[in-house]
């Protein structure tokens, strides 16, 4: 075992940026070693995080290494909460977990002494110079079915004076090897009509075409088309807009630059006689396709999102990729492209004290009415 002695290994935790940034040189090659390798907990995607809050989050990243190097981090940050007004908390939250689009939450841990190391750090959340730093930890997005999640909450489950609520929730993914040839005959038939109709009207109208972000193109420009995109379809269905989030803007304004130079980013845009009528924002990576956002013209031809869509299927396919995640919510538009539900958890966990009483009489949440971030 990795960590079989006290003597072997050390704990620290990172209470700020600068020191944050030490841990860049080790942070990937850790992360690959992990079994919860994914695009949201690469430094990029954390650093990026850290540098659109504007230095207002204090950082609380616990770190497990021994003389060969770090074998562990919990990436967390402090968030002060108040319940009904009354009584302040310190929370911990996860890094990048607001403002940028962040899924699939876990620790980063070397694989072969998975739940161990990640009992270890939970453990030491109960330390005598840790405990007093925090009151409750709000753990979203945790991908429960996958390895990772599961020796996530394995180990929580082994650390007894920690108290949890879990709550489920959905995610979808569409397992493209399943699907060696065109994905459209396997759809349904309502569905097929949906793509192809305004497929023809496109044609009917001349020229358009697929273009994909490449390294010479304007990538700012495209982005601030794909938020004008968004901002009109969704004002026009009566919902939350890029301009409600400025955060969530800014965040890709500085990843995406960052995602394509690394080879992760995938831009899609249709084009009607030189005008951009719908966008996607994606990401490849570890050879999975993460839908993360999409904007469409409510002025323009009904349905060119089904279009945009079916030819994002099939740039998936022609690279070989083994998933289209839709990551976070199961919704039927996502059953109908064939998605399989996946179920995940959000994760409200404390220690007992006086002040954490409430959350032992009844479920209380920090998205709801009376718990609240200040």
């Amino acid at each position: 075992m990795l960590i079989s002695s006290a003597e072997s290994f050390e704990i620290r935790v990172i209470k700020n940026w600068n020191d944050f940034a030490t841990l860049k040189k080790d942070w990937q090659n850790l992360l690959v070693q992990s079994d919860a390798d994914n695009l949201f907990l690469t430094w990029e995607w954390m650093d990026c995080w850290r540098i659109t809050q504007g230095g207002l989050i204090t950082p609380f990243i616990i770190v497990i290494q021994d003389s060969q190097g770090i074998l562990a981090i919990a990436p967390f940050y402090i968030q002060e909460y108040r319940l009904a007004h009354l009584l302040t908390y310190q929370a911990l939250r996860f890094v990048g977990d607001k403002g940028s689009g962040s899924e699939y939450s876990n620790f980063i841990v070397k694989k072969e002494d998975s739940i161990a190391l990640k009992s270890r750090l939970w453990e030491h959340l109960l330390s005598p110079e840790v405990k007093p730093c925090w009151d409750f930890i709000w753990f979203t997005n945790v991908a429960a079915w996958t390895e990772g999640g599961h020796t996530l909450l394995q180990s929580l489950s082994s650390v007894e004076a920690l108290n949890c609520n879990q709550r489920t929730v959905e995610f979808a993914q569409i397992p493209l090897s399943k699907y060696s040839t065109d994905i459209l005959p396997e759809l349904s038939k309502s569905l097929r009509a949906d793509i192809r109709r305004p497929h023809r009207r496109l044609d009917k109208l001349g020229s358009w075409q697929m273009l994909t972000c490449k390294s010479d193109d304007d990538i700012s420009e495209l982005l601030e088309q794909l938020f004008s995109l968004h901002n009109k379809h969704w004002l026009n269905a009566g919902l939350g807009t890029f301009e409600r989030r400025p955060e969530l803007a800014d965040f890709y304004r500085l990843f995406a630059p960052l995602a394509l130079k690394k080879g992760w980013l995938r831009l899609l845009r249709l084009e009607s006689h030189g005008e951009i009528q719908a966008m996607q924002l994606g990401y490849v990576y570890n050879n999975e396709f993460l839908a993360i956002q999409e904007g469409f013209n409510p002025d323009f031809i009904a349905g060119v999102g089904q279009v945009l869509r079916y030819y994002s299927f099939t740039n998936c396919q022609k690279e070989g990729l083994s998933c289209y995640d839709f990551l976070g919510v199961y919704t039927d538009h996502k059953r109908r492209w064939l998605a399989d539900k996946k179920l995940g958890s959000n994760i409200f966990i404390w220690h007992p004290k006086m002040k954490n009483i409430p959350f032992s009489i009844r479920e209380i949440w920090p998205t709801g009415r009376y718990l609240k971030p200040i």
